[in-house]
């Protein structure tokens, strides 16, 4: 797993960002322990449907998917407002079956934790003006 935290010349936004492809890599492949070790212990994920779920229940949901969708982050921007920092972009969720691709965009918040970022907050929402990526 990668630090949570800027080191050498990494800067905080690169930081926030490289965590952004963490978790949804972790999430593609029902790493639960990335994800348990990654997440902020009160995380609290919204879906585009409005409902939420604590870490817990995440990361539980995650780890008993059957054929995960891949998730593919791009133009990923970063905000940082002192001990909090807001990222966000588009969320491509790739299926291997019949199911169509669906073309999100995300929202995350960051609190800096003894030196670590961690995420406290994520929401999806339905991006109608996004086509597939080439």
């Amino acid at each position: 797993m990668t630090d949570s935290h800027p080191t050498g010349p990494q800067s905080a936004s690169d930081v926030l960002r490289q965590l952004d492809v963490i978790i949804d890599t972790a999430v593609s492949a029902r790493d639960a322990a990335t994800l348990g070790s990654v997440l902020a212990d009160d995380f609290v994920y919204t879906h585009s449907n409005g409902r939420s779920q604590s870490k817990a229940d995440f990361i539980a949901a995650i780890a008993n998917r059957d054929q995960p969708p891949r998730r593919v982050l791009s133009d990923i921007e970063a905000e940082l407002h002192g001990d909090i920092a807001i990222t966000r972009g588009n969320l491509d969720i790739q299926y291997a079956d019949e199911r169509p691709n669906l073309y999100m965009r995300y929202v995350r918040v960051y609190r800096l934790s003894n030196h670590h970022w961690l995420p406290i907050s994520h929401r999806t929402v339905y991006a109608t003006d996004r086509k597939p990526s080439a």
